[in-house]
């Protein structure tokens, strides 16, 4: 019991210090963009709720809480914004760092899946702490490569401080195929994680991420 709370400690630390580098950047595009928070919020971005109970997003344009809302339940959405100002010749690059940037936050849900997966295989298996770490760090450096061919722009918009923002959908079925394909190259790396079933885990870690939420992602 205790190498497994060990292990545990390991797999989530890897993806605190994780989330405490995209804490500071998402507070630096804040601090940047200035009034891209909606009247009422307290500047800072933040999830409330789940899909079902009506979820909504703090710090963002009332037409992207409505994109978010409405999308599917079989999707991931993305979030990613960039400020443009008045200069409108640079809408074209505000386009493309939006874009990356709703990628990356798709990217950054489907992490947090994983590392829920190795956490909860690790806590049910004999793996070792160390091998347990590395073999959540091949997946996701696997699943870095992906395209996330498939992801489509739903929603892109000015807000009146001349923020762009870009919604982003991506399927949950591809979303499955991405990591069941970097779990597969991920299990040749790490041997012992060799009964790791990827397609077996992923709707509960579905689940378990619906309690998260997109934020938009600076550099």
């Amino acid at each position: 019991m205790e190498k497994k709370l060990k292990t545990a400690e390991k797999i989530n630390a890897a993806g605190a210090g994780k989330k405490i580098l995209f804490g500071m950047t998402a507070a630096l595009f804040l601090a940047l963009t200035g009034c891209a928070s909606t009247p009422g919020s307290k500047g800072g971005l933040s999830f409330s709720g789940s899909k079902s109970s009506g979820r909504t997003l703090q710090g963002v344009p009332n037409f992207v809480n409505d994109a978010y809302k409405n999308a599917s339940e079989d999707n991931i959405v993305g979030i990613g914004a960039y400020k443009v100002g008045t200069d409108m010749a640079k809408m074209g690059k505000a386009k493309t760092f939006a874009e990356t940037r709703a990628r990356a936050d798709i990217s950054r849900q489907l992490n947090s899946i994983v590392r829920d997966m190795v956490t909860d295989y690790t806590a049910a298996s004999e793996l070792d702490p160390d091998a347990a770490v590395s073999f959540q760090e091949e997946i996701v450096q696997n699943l870095s490569k992906s395209e996330l061919k498939g992801a489509k722009i739903i929603r892109m918009e000015l807000d009146n401080s001349g923020v762009l923002w870009l919604v982003m959908e991506y399927s949950k079925s591809a979303a499955i195929r991405d990591v069941d394909q970097a779990a597969n190259a991920a299990r040749l790396a790490v041997p012992a994680a060799a009964a790791f079933n990827a397609l077996e885990r992923m709707n509960t870690a579905f689940d378990k991420e619906a309690g998260g939420g997109p934020i938009p992602v600076s550099e």
